[in-house]
This record gives C-alpha cells, sequence and structure tokens, in this order.
C-alpha cells in the first residue's frame, strides 16, 4: 500500500535546497532531483520496500550518521541530511561517486544527473518536475495516487 500526501509548496522546499548548498556546497538543482526522484517531492510517503524514509529515502543507520539529530520526515532536516551525506561522500567534486553511495544504481545515478541539468539549463523544469503526478503500476494496470 502506498501512502501520499501533498508535497510542501515548491517555493518552500527550493529554500530549504538552497539553504543546504550554502551550507555543503552541494547543488540545489541534485537535491531537488534527489527529492523529486525519491518521493516527489515527499508526495509519496511510504517507506521504500528496503526500509528508507522520509523525502529524501533515508535508511535508519545512514539518517543516524547524517541527519544532524533531526526528524527524517521534516523536509527540511531531510533535504540538510542529504546535502550533509552528499558532501561527505564526494559531492560536489564527484557527483557521481556521491549519487551512487546515495543509492547503487548507475540508472540512478544518471537519472539524477539528468534531472539536474534540466533544471539547471531552466530554472522552470524544477516547477514542471515539481508539478508530476505519482502513479504506480498494479495488476489491473496503471493507477494514479496523486492529482485530479
Amino acid at each position: 500500500m502506498f501512502r501520499t500526501r501533498d508535497a510542501r509548496p515548491a517555493g518552500e522546499l527550493l529554500g530549504y535546497f538552497k539553504k543546504a548548498e550554502r551550507r555543503f556546497g552541494v547543488e540545489w538543482e541534485v537535491l531537488a532531483a534527489v527529492m523529486f526522484s525519491e518521493t516527489k517531492f515527499g508526495r509519496v510517503r511510504s517507506d521504500s520496500h528496503a526500509g528508507a524514509q522520509g523525502p529524501m529515502q533515508f535508511m535508519p543507520a545512514t539518517w543516524k550518521a547524517y541527519g544532524l539529530g533531526g526528524d527524517v520526515q521534516d523536509p527540511r532536516d531531510a533535504v540538510m541530511g542529504a546535502a550533509n551525506y552528499l558532501k561527505a561522500t564526494g559531492a560536489p567534486r564527484d557527483y557521481r561517486r556521491a549519487l551512487h553511495a546515495y543509492n547503487p544504481s548507475q540508472a540512478y545515478v544518471n537519472a539524477i544527473l539528468l534531472h539536474a541539468r534540466q533544471i539547471r539549463r531552466d530554472p522552470r523544469a524544477y516547477y514542471a518536475y515539481y508539478a508530476w503526478q505519482v502513479f504506480v503500476l498494479t495488476t489491473e494496470g496503471e493507477r494514479r495516487l496523486t492529482g485530479p
């Protein structure tokens, strides 16, 4: 069962991404791409099949080490924790290495970097990604979980 809820406003999340960029040097576009890929900006509220939690999908041990004492479910805290973790694992010097540590899938790394490049090229892309709806594939076909 997937649990969803409304995302925090796009401008509010953008503020969190930019604050984390200033503190840790991890580009806000990369942080936005991670949140988009992980939970569609916090819309998906279910834990992952592996037990990752929150809008940036942290495993409990990773959150304990990098979450800065915050709440894994709070978008502001989760973005700061993600920036802290990505910085510790190589960003911004080596985004591929840092993103692979975050999720050891080459397809994941490529997708995050592609989304971040698109946002960097045209910041309106952030709002387009933000507006995407959540769909799941069921035995009866696609089902939309969010949106009108």
